[in-house]
């Protein structure tokens, strides 16, 4: 990602009423920003979550069905030494 995309072109807050309101509208005008920034991230985050859930459900059922025929090999490989040792 460009620096120039994450980018955001701040513009200068004059209220009017001196130097330290005009920061003050500053600081509270980026606050929103950010604010509105990480609601949208918020969003995003969840958004993928949520598709990403049928993935994660087939990826355990996977997982399970792997484990199954692992532990079926198990008694295989038992019995293949059970009766080796007779």
């Amino acid at each position: 990602m460009d620096k120039e995309d994450c980018e955001i072109i701040f513009s200068k807050i004059n209220t009017g009423n001196g130097f330290t309101n005009d920061l003050i509208a500053t600081a509270n005008n980026r606050i929103e920003l950010a604010t509105i920034e990480i609601c949208k991230l918020k969003k995003t985050i969840i958004l993928l979550d949520n598709k990403n859930e049928k993935l994660q459900k087939r990826i355990f059922w996977l997982t399970i069905v792997g484990l199954v025929l692992a532990a079926s090999q198990i008694i295989q490989v038992l019995d293949t030494i059970v009766n080796w040792i007779k």
